[in-house]
């Protein structure tokens, strides 16, 4: 999808960003392992007693992307050397993988950059079960949520490799300190603090844009995404994703009515007000919070990968001095704090020896290790060690990811294209759009979207 794509292209911007700020220093970065064996209950202990060639399926072709997974291969290879992994990565990744399996020459692994693909090929029965791992010790140690969305008919099909995280709230930290503002630990604390920062009259709370050229309203999916988590729980939100939830439903519009609107539609709220939102570009919307008390505003909804464009537009601002984040707070406690974001899941298309090594391996914290310290990766697994991260940024960012009470995949990257992530008539991106430009009411934005999904699952 446009936004995946763009997505990924930003992982090589993270990783000079990363790398810059570790200056070379040694204190976050290392091999996989001290002695390249990886360790952990549910994974292999890395005898090195296999042999053979593992090929593996992936969708990576960016610069950074390609060797933040080399450095999992050569920590594997390390500690199997027996083991020769060759990988293969392909702009046209799903319709590969498809020809491959119809074909039935699937390779060993393949890396889904979802789990949709992932259920496809189950269904057909391609994906071999990962029954020889030790699933509660991997329940408890993933992110909660994660085994679920790999699990079909009671069966873990899949490890998630990596992950991003979309549930963050950027902010303007020398504004804050200056005016005394507080961390919101719930969303009336948010809602608070928003009120407070526009009484005050300085700034406008918020800084949101979602103009994107044919991708424009994708960072409004995701404002949508997160408060459905935080309001009608993980069940109901898979429901929403495949349709079986209205986007007119009560629960959806009612949330989006309750939380979003709130905020969108306020002119005192909003930097350039409503009107501005569809005008402002995505990527230039966070340089808002940057110029500390000359910034032009406090707050900014969006994922990780916006660290990029902050070190873009300003190289000089530091995370935790000129700019820092906090976590996207919870609305119903009885749901808890969840986790919006993306990933990457391996799964086994083989039963060979050397194949099986190797996802044991991926079902350790230490595997990524070597990522981790390149920058662009997040760890699945709370037991990480978060000092291995090379920047500040990312170790607040895998401090929080661990500490969700569960994960989802962003839910338009999981809908039919032509629903999710899609500028036609109908789409989330396009509707939404619409709505918040003031072309049309929110209901009957949402109507739309209802009609072409129906209209996408007939046929």
């Amino acid at each position: 999808m446009t936004r995946n794509k763009l997505l990924a292209a930003l992982f090589l911007v993270l990783a000079m960003v990363a790398a810059a700020c570790n200056g070379g220093d040694d204190d976050g970065g290392g091999d996989a392992t001290e002695d390249g064996d990886a360790t952990s209950d549910a994974g292999g202990d890395g005898d090195g007693d296999v042999s053979g060639e593992v090929t593996m399926l992936h969708a990576f072709t960016g610069e950074a992307d390609v060797a933040g997974l080399q450095a999992v291969i050569d920590a594997f290879e390390e500690a199997n050397p027996g083991v020769t992994v060759n990988d293969e990565g392909s702009n046209d990744f799903e319709s590969l993988a498809r020809t491959r399996i119809g074909s039935g020459t699937p390779p060993d692994v393949i890396l889904h950059p979802q789990p949709g693909l992932l259920e496809d090929f189950v269904s057909q029965g391609a994906v071999q079960p990962l029954d020889f791992l030790d699933e509660e010790a991997l329940r408890e140690d993933l992110v909660g949520g994660l085994l679920d969305l790999t699990t079909f008919d009671g069966t873990n099909y899949g490890l998630t490799l990596r992950l991003s995280f979309k549930s963050l709230v950027w902010y303007n930290q020398p504004v804050f300190e200056e005016a005394g503002y507080e961390i919101p630990e719930t969303w009336d604390d948010m809602m608070a603090l928003t009120q407070q920062i526009a009484d005050d009259g300085s700034y406008a709370p918020w800084c949101i844009g979602i103009e994107s050229g044919d991708a424009t309203g994708w960072p409004s999916t995701d404002w949508v995404e997160d408060v459905l988590l935080r309001t009608i729980g993980p069940d109901a939100y898979d429901q929403w994703v495949a349709g079986d939830l209205d986007f007119a439903s009560p629960e959806v519009q009612g949330a989006i009515e309750d939380y979003i609107v709130p905020i969108w539609t306020n002119d005192d709220f909003v930097s350039g007000g409503r009107a501005n939102i569809a005008r402002e570009n995505f990527g230039t919307s966070v340089i808002g919070i940057l110029g500390g008390t000359d910034g032009e505003c406090v707050l900014h909804r969006q994922a990780t990968f916006i660290e990029g464009f902050i070190a873009e537009n300003d190289p000089d601002a530091e995370f935790g001095t000129d700019y820092n984040f906090f976590y996207l707070p919870p609305i119903d406690e009885s749901i808890g704090s969840p986790a919006l974001g993306a990933g990457d899941i391996a799964a086994l298309y083989s039963d060979s020896a050397a194949a099986q090594a190797f996802m044991e391996f991926l079902a350790t914290p230490e595997s990524g290790e070597g990522w981790a310290a390149q920058g662009g990766f997040l760890s699945p697994y709370t037991s990480f060690d978060t000092s291995i991260y090379p920047t500040e940024s990312a170790r607040t960012a895998g401090t929080l990811l661990a500490e969700a009470d569960f994960f989802r995949f962003d839910g338009s990257d999981l809908m039919p294209g032509d629903v999710g992530s899609s500028s036609q008539e109908g789409s989330f991106w396009l509707e939404m759009t619409e709505w918040i430009s003031g072309d049309q009411e929110l209901e009957e934005s949402l109507t739309s979207i209802d009609e072409l999904y129906a209209e996408v699952q007939e046929g």
